[in-house]
């Protein structure tokens, strides 16, 4: 008997230890697609990452294997990345966060580029105060940000910090990015990205931490297969 559930033990895996989080997230309306909510499921461990957006997919991030999968329940299928192929695309999507060019064209971020208001706000069980773009790095053409932060979330924003370099690499740009963000205290709870299309918003619900996260939550299901990548989605793995 002994014998039978050792080896019944040492074929399960051992569960992980890692951060949840619900948020709430906003989409503005879109040609012909009126505004949506989703909610977004987030688990982090310190080398892997899955996000759940409900009809919009799932991401999983394998920093320990340098891989990123983006599935589609839908067809039981996935598109594979690297993170040197996100990072190829980068300082476009870093555009999003307020970087500011100079006059070579080259991004950075200020350090007067977020200044923290008087206003201040109740989200959810949390007090919060206004963070946002400073006025002299707006016009019309930018995107800016407005961030509610809270010092009362019991979140690590170093791990954060972490997944964003391994997404986006360790550039300069990076580096000033994060640092903006860690240069007021707390975690923010909400954040309203500015652009164009309209403003997407994001609020956290709840953020938990979990000592038994199923490691296979991190792993493509066996019955997915790799699916050809779209053109619309460029720097992703050409499937096999």
């Amino acid at each position: 008997m002994i014998l039978a559930l050792l080896c019944l033990s040492a074929g399960v895996a051992t569960a992980l230890e890692g951060w949840y989080t619900e948020e709430e997230v906003r989409f503005p309306a879109m040609g012909q697609t009126a505004p949506y909510t989703i909610v977004r499921r987030s688990w982090y461990t310190d080398d892997c990452m899955r996000k759940d957006e409900e009809w919009k997919g799932i991401t999983i991030a394998r920093f320990d294997q340098d891989r990123i999968y983006y599935l589609e329940p839908g067809l039981e299928g996935y598109f594979e990345i690297t993170p040197e192929m996100l990072q190829r695309n980068a300082l476009t999507d870093l555009k999003a966060f307020g970087a500011v060019e100079d006059s070579r064209g080259k991004l950075h971020f200020p350090e007067d580029l977020f200044v923290r208001t008087e206003t201040r706000k109740r989200i959810g069980p949390w007090d919060t105060y206004q963070v946002m773009t400073n006025p002299i790095y707006r016009d019309p053409q930018r995107p800016y940000m407005v961030l509610w932060y809270s010092h009362q979330v019991d979140f690590p924003v170093q791990l954060l910090g972490n997944q964003l370099r391994q997404f986006f690499g360790d550039s300069p740009e990076v580096k000033g990015l994060f640092e903006r963000i860690r240069q007021f205290e707390g975690y923010p709870v909400r954040t309203e990205a500015h652009g164009l299309g309209g403003t997407v918003v994001t609020t956290l619900r709840k953020v938990e931490y979990h000592k038994d996260i199923d490691p296979s939550m991190f792993e493509v299901p066996e019955n997915y297969h790799q699916l050809p990548t779209p053109d619309q989605m460029p720097g992703m793995r050409p499937s096999k």
